[in-house]
């Protein structure tokens, strides 16, 4: 008997309705996935998010002790399952049920002081209004959570239209680690392809929307993108990102020719610090020339890369911060807004140095109200979030304490500019930051919220390039070397192999740390 079924699928969201064949040996998840559904899955599949529900109209498969744990006994007899965990065994008909998404604020300006000015709205009115052949460059950032793409006017950098996404690779889970574990066990060409065909879409939207009785020549794409998402764009192999000693399959200045151009990817320092942070260094003019100064470079996610430069010498390493920074992708609060509270709850007495909650709230938690957008929202701190940002600081601040013992830098004062890259840091109340201890107290004044500077960086290279280009003095490659040689010159090193990593973590646990 043929192990292929035929599932209908019906989205009352989109009014779409998809016809997809089955395996039954494989989870219905699955299936979705390979049909281009996209599905709210956070967990990579694993049965632990519950948001990947549907609902089957007859011929469900028996609940799985996982849909038992997730649902109410009266969804599993509505027909409800988790499509991760679902085998259906018979032609039948599901219906999507997914859980609703809090929408994220994507990130796509820049503060960083040696960025240009950016032109007004997103794009240059006097080369939008052109109504003729133009060539074009488009550049993006691939993040593990979110994409930020724009397109550009070649030779003078400006801005024509700017598009944003969520990564459709986070149905295999929120992490790199997840994404990695996805490619171990052969879905690396779908992580290819949903990466690739997201960007080619929105390259296609933004040349239709400036598009005026002309046409949008592509010259190149530049691309900026961590190690991982580097890896699974280009589709190589990322067995060797899972496991000691970590080494990736290439991580300088990578390209191929796509969509009919020239693709640029750029150069990584190490398998957990990649382009991604080199562009960012480059926008804040951290690796075009020596610099006499200290400074730190903060890009904060569900891994913290941290880069620490002391004149001509320049050290990275990176942290696992877990989902605090970025919040748990729920309605409610993200990670800076729970920073705010729990600084505010740190002045209360609610909750002591310690990160222990009053009796009254250790149960229940507390209830705060925060502002957003000229509105306040009300949602509950519980036990578990204190310790998730106590966790994520404590990463964060052992990170910095052994960049600083590499690079033998005695004390905070001597650094003189803090920059946090990212959305989270453009957010982020420093005065909160620095009461739980997130970053020493002495550099609550020097610390500056640079933006997306990964975007930034590849915005200006194209800037640079065609300057350089103009009055002949260096090849377009010349540029990319000059990033190449930067990385390559960076000391790197892992936390979890420094001998007093789990002292001086846990040393940074409480909220008493200066």
């Amino acid at each position: 008997m043929s192990e292929q079924i035929k599932v209908t699928v019906i989205s009352k969201v989109e009014e779409k309705r998809t016809e997809l064949f089955h395996d039954r040996n494989k989870t219905l998840l699955h299936t979705l996935w390979e049909g281009g559904i996209s599905l709210p899955s956070l967990c990579g599949g694993l049965g632990k998010c519950g948001r990947c529900l549907v609902r089957f109209c007859g011929y469900a498969p028996f609940p799985t002790q996982t849909d038992r744990a997730v649902l109410h006994p009266q969804q599993l007899r509505d027909g409800y399952r988790l499509a991760c965990t679902a085998k259906p065994l018979k032609d039948c008909k599901v219906t999507t049920a997914f859980i609703k998404e809090r929408q994220l604020d994507i990130l796509t300006v820049s503060s960083s002081p040696d960025m240009p000015e950016e032109s007004e709205g997103g794009a240059d009115k006097r080369s939008h209004n052109r109504k003729n052949d133009r060539k074009t460059v488009a550049v993006a950032d691939i993040g593990t959570t979110t994409i930020a793409m724009q397109l550009l006017e070649a030779g003078s950098g400006y801005i024509l239209d700017t598009f944003t996404c969520l990564n459709p690779q986070k149905i295999y889970g929120t992490d790199v680690i997840s994404r990695i574990r996805a490619g171990m066990e052969g879905n690396g060409e779908i992580l290819r392809k949903l990466v690739r065909d997201v960007l080619a879409d929105g390259i296609k939207k933004m040349t239709e929307n400036v598009e005026n009785d002309g046409t949008c020549r592509l010259e190149h794409i530049f691309l900026s993108a961590n190690t991982v998402m580097g890896h699974l764009f280009m589709g190589y192999p990322v067995e060797s990102l899972g496991k000691s000693p970590f080494i990736p399959m290439n991580i300088k200045r990578d390209g191929t020719n796509w969509l009919g151009v020239p693709t640029i990817l750029v150069p990584g320092i190490s398998a957990f610090v990649g382009g991604d942070i080199v562009s960012g260094l480059y926008a804040c003019g951290l690796c075009q020339q020596e610099k006499s100064e200290k400074w730190l470079f903060l890009d904060l996610g569900t891994n913290a890369e941290m880069v620490m430069g002391s004149g001509n010498r320049v050290a990275a390493t990176a942290a696992a911060a877990g989902p605090a920074f970025e919040g748990r992708g729920k309605e409610g609060m993200t990670g800076t807004e729970r920073i705010a509270a729990i600084a505010s709850l740190l002045e209360q007495g609610i909750v002591d140095e310690t990160g222990l909650m009053a009796e009254a709230y250790f149960e229940t938690g507390i209830e705060v109200t925060m502002e957003r957008k000229a509105s306040g929202i009300q949602a509950r701190i519980f036990q578990e979030d204190i310790r998730d940002i106590q966790m994520a600081k404590a990463a964060v601040r052992a990170g910095i304490h052994f960049l600083m013992k590499h690079l033998a830098i005695e004390g905070y004062e001597e650094i003189e500019r803090v920059y946090i890259a990212g959305g989270f840091g453009f957010y982020l109340n420093k005065k909160a930051a620095a009461r739980i201890g997130l970053i020493p107290s002495e550099w609550q004044e020097k610390a500056m919220a640079a933006g997306n500077t990964s975007l930034a960086g590849v915005r200006l290279l194209e800037r640079e390039k065609a300057k350089q280009d103009e009055e002949r003095k260096l090849s377009e490659w010349d540029i990319w070397n000059l990033l190449e040689e930067f990385a390559g010159k960076t000391e790197t090193f892992q936390l979890a192999e420094e001998p007093e990593f789990d002292k001086v973590y846990v040393g940074y646990m409480n909220f008493d740390v200066g």
